[in-house]
């Protein structure tokens, strides 16, 4: 009998010395799910904001979903989005080359490198070792073809604008590899296609370049006006301080 008791009394202890342990997993589980649950709420609340151009609200929400979520990939692509927009262009590099590292086939990422490295005249570096064929996202192929035409591979572009991949969604790009040949009535009918469902200062940017390439000096000089307008309120930095320099330009002349 009494072996019996010392028995059940081990057993007692053992039982005893499991419980806070399991108890200890079971709130570090719901802690993991409220934090999941807080991440996702604040990723779409930053992309609400970075739809309407809240360049600031973004930013906070994306930084609070990769504290909560560091492995999140898509996280620190929306936080190198932001960057991008406000013209901070090495921090966008390096939330961005974040993002690739935890998911290295996250093809909007790629798309973001391209706008990336064009703005900074480094399109040589987007292309190298880079074949449209391995990719489905058509603005990150459309982006290839385009810095492969601004490197003078048009070869590469043409095979690229040649297959019928392009959308309204995707005007913006065409219209400037267009641009790029000489062909300003086509990249201006889709510009002003694409303005339809999407006017941002982009657009009118992009019309003041090719005016400005027609030698449309005054016409131009409006349209860089128009751009600099939509870009100051709500302000989207990498716009607004181009469009400014332009319209400063032509204005003097």
């Amino acid at each position: 009998m009494k072996k019996i008791l010392l028995v059940f009394i081990i057993f007692l202890l053992s039982c005893s010395n499991e419980l806070p342990e399991n108890i200890s997993n079971d709130d570090l589980d719901i802690k993991n799910n409220e934090e999941q649950i807080d991440s996702v709420y604040h990723y779409v609340r930053a992309h609400r904001y970075l739809e309407i151009n809240n360049l600031s609200a973004a930013e906070s929400r994306f930084k609070k979903v990769i504290e909560l979520e560091p492995d999140f990939a898509r996280g620190f692509l929306g936080l190198a989005n932001v960057k991008y927009l406000t013209n901070r262009l090495d921090e966008a590099k390096e939330y961005n080359k974040e993002a690739l590292n935890l998911k290295p086939d996250l093809e909007e990422s790629l798309y973001l490198s391209g706008l990336i490295d064009k703005k900074l005249n480094k399109c040589s570096s987007f292309i190298k070792n880079k074949n449209y064929e391995d990719y489905s996202y058509n603005p990150l192929i459309l982006i290839l073809g385009l810095c492969f035409e601004i490197e003078g591979k048009s070869k590469e572009a043409n095979e690229i604008f040649s297959n019928n991949i392009k959308s309204t969604e995707t005007n913006l790009i065409e219209a400037e590899y267009e641009f790029y040949l000489n062909n300003f009535e086509k990249s201006l009918s889709l510009i002003y296609e694409y303005i339809k469902e999407n006017e941002n200062a982009e657009a009118y940017l992009l019309i003041g370049n090719i005016l400005l390439g027609q030698g449309k000096i005054e016409d131009a000089n409006i349209n860089f006006q128009e751009a600099m307008n939509i870009s100051k309120n709500p302000k989207i930095p990498l716009f607004y301080s181009e469009a400014k320099s332009l319209y400063e330009e032509t204005k003097s002349n």
